[in-house]
């Protein structure tokens, strides 16, 4: 039963980060664009690292890559 009531918690918790995150992030790109000129380019290039890095797929598109770029010998 204990368990229960703390899994319950541990998913409100969740539920309730989830939005609060992504609106400190809108928040956080809207002050940065509207007080900085930059390209939409680079605007697109930060948001695709921002969300790369929070899904963690750094490590797995690296090796991807390196897998890619290796030759066979």
């Amino acid at each position: 039963m204990l368990q229960s009531v703390k899994h319950r918690g541990r998913l409100w918790a969740a539920l309730t980060a989830i939005p609060v995150l992504i609106a400190a992030h809108g928040v956080i790109l809207y002050y940065f664009s509207s007080h900085m000129t930059l390209s939409v380019a680079v605007i697109v290039g930060v948001i695709a690292m921002v969300v790369v890095k929070h899904l963690g797929l750094g490590g797995p598109l690296y090796a991807q890559l390196q897998k890619t770029l290796r030759r066979p010998k």
